[in-house]
């Protein structure tokens, strides 16, 4: 008998021992268990890290495969909203009114919401080559660690996959080995039933968003065309931050060029052709002088979101963002025509 129970442990054993995956077969696995998912729902928190210091978000995110998402990123004060109903896609910031509504149909690759945890994994799978680091404990728990090269020249994404699902429980990602964030999820539901209302997009003002954000996201050549002088981008970027989309908006009086940068110092560079007449002031505008131009900048009353205008002459700008001023003038100093 008890040589019975000693050939059950030891097979058992072995069994467990036998069924880590390897390099080879990661890849196919994570393939295979993504294929099979109807839908996730997952909270998460996200540590950002700057030279100002860290920045927490606290991320709620349902995915109804293939083409439905919800994400939420909540800050201590303001919350943004990211949702998809398998057409179109709403970025949402009731704190400021600010809407946009991109189509889906148009390289939706490309606009993947942040900190979105499938997203991570067909990133990997996407990638030209990745790193894997077998198996590893992390607080007791035993992980399987992939990395791979990021969006960013020289940024390394970390995962941590749970050995069930196969999804990352913890993302780290680096730039020049830098941490830039980590993510930690603290909750994690496999196919669960999700209303069909939480892919829908509704706010008091959605009517009037619906009227005049309705944006195509166009590629730099397709921006430049036809616009009736230089387009301009930034030459420096603050670090962690990444172009995200790039809209022409029509406007009654002038178009628009809306070019909009994620990360973890998300802002919104919108210009238009100069008018002759300049109306920048603000209530509680301040002048700053930068690069040779003189410009208008405030924040709003919470102190959450700055803007500065100027003009160059050809081109009027508006820039927004969660960034202090000398970020905000950085980026202005380094605009250039785009190439």
């Amino acid at each position: 008998m008890l040589r019975k129970i000693l050939f059950s442990l030891l097979a058992g054993l072995l069994l467990l021992t036998g069924c880590a995956l390897t390099e080879e077969e990661i890849l196919p696995q994570i393939e295979r268990k993504l294929g099979q998912l109807d839908s996730y729902y997952a909270q998460l928190e996200v540590v950002v890290y700057s030279f100002e210091g860290e920045q927490v978000y606290q991320v709620k995110q349902w995915q109804e495969f293939p083409d439905r998402w919800r994400v939420e990123v909540q800050t201590h004060d303001e919350v943004q909203y990211f949702i998809c109903d398998g057409k179109q896609i709403w970025l949402y910031q009731p704190g400021i009114d600010d809407y946009y509504r991109l189509d889906l149909t148009r390289n939706p690759g490309e606009l993947a919401p942040p900190f979105m945890l499938s997203g991570y994994l067909n990133q990997l799978l996407a990638a030209d080559n990745f790193n894997f680091g077998g198996e590893k404990e992390l607080h007791g728990e035993p992980f399987y660690v992939v990395s791979y090269g990021g969006q960013m020249q020289g940024e390394t994404v970390k995962l941590w996959l749970d050995k069930k699902t196969l999804f990352p429980l913890v993302v780290e990602t680096f730039l020049d080995d830098k941490p830039l964030n980590r993510l930690q999820v603290k909750i994690l539901e496999m196919n669960p039933k999700i209303e069909a209302s939480l892919f829908e997009f509704k706010a008091a003002a959605e009517q009037q968003a619906a009227s005049h954000c309705q944006y195509e996201q166009l590629t730099l050549e397709e921006a430049k065309k036809g616009w009736p002088v230089p387009v301009y981008v930034p030459s420096s970027l603050p670090e962690g931050s990444f172009l995200y989309v790039i809209s022409r908006v029509p406007e009654a009086e002038r178009e628009q060029l809306i070019f909009v940068y994620q990360g973890s110092k998300p802002f919104t560079l919108v210009q238009y052709p100069a008018a002759e007449k300049k109306e920048f002031a603000a209530e509680y505008a301040q002048k700053l002088h930068f690069a040779g131009r003189e410009g208008f900048y405030w924040q709003n009353k919470s102190n959450d979101l700055a803007t500065l205008c100027w003009s160059n002459g050809q081109s009027d700008f508006i820039l927004t963002g969660s960034l202090p001023a000398e970020e905000m003038t950085a980026i202005a100093s380094s605009l250039q025509p785009a190439p």
